[in-house]
């Protein structure tokens, strides 16, 4: 099975819209999705619902993320800590984290089990040059908000 994006980009443009509708008449930015979302939806005629952040914006399972032939659109190993099948990502490593040892690493096999975290085989190449090293590619156009990246510095810091 892979990943069906149609829900989540809905759930996009419901908040997106919100947040535009809230703009136009003046109300104060809102942060909490499930308020957004309901608000919206209720305009919208779409059944309201309590939302998280996960519900909102998340990365696909790894089961959803393979093509017909059961192969990973993305590069993925077993952890060898927690046991999980396809559970180790290529991610980057923050640089004031203690597991980039004092800045030295940059990139990293890392467990998404939810109690793992596991990080295995780090690396001072940065997340994008180990990604194509390792047979992965990142789209080279298009703004972070066409590719569907979400970051807190969307709207500015406050």
């Amino acid at each position: 099975m892979t990943f069906d994006p149609c829900p989540e980009q809905k759930t996009q443009i419901i908040l997106r819209a919100g947040r535009i509708i809230r703009k136009l008449k003046g109300l104060p930015d809102e942060r909490n999705i499930t308020v957004l979302y309901n608000e919206t939806a209720l305009l919208l005629g779409i059944p309201p619902q309590k939302m998280n952040s996960q519900m909102a914006d998340h990365l696909p399972a790894p089961h959803e993320m393979k093509d017909e032939q059961g192969r990973s659109f993305i590069p993925r190993k077993d952890c060898p800590k927690c046991g999980k099948k396809d559970f180790l990502v290529l991610a980057s490593i923050c640089p004031s984290c203690k597991d980039s040892e004092g800045g030295k690493y940059h990139s990293g096999w890392k467990c998404i089990g939810k109690d793992c975290g596991f990080i295995t085989d780090k690396s001072e190449m940065y997340f994008t040059q180990r990604l194509k090293a390792e047979g992965g590619e990142i789209p080279q156009s298009g703004s972070k908000e066409s590719l569907g990246i979400k970051t807190i510095t969307d709207d500015g810091l406050k």
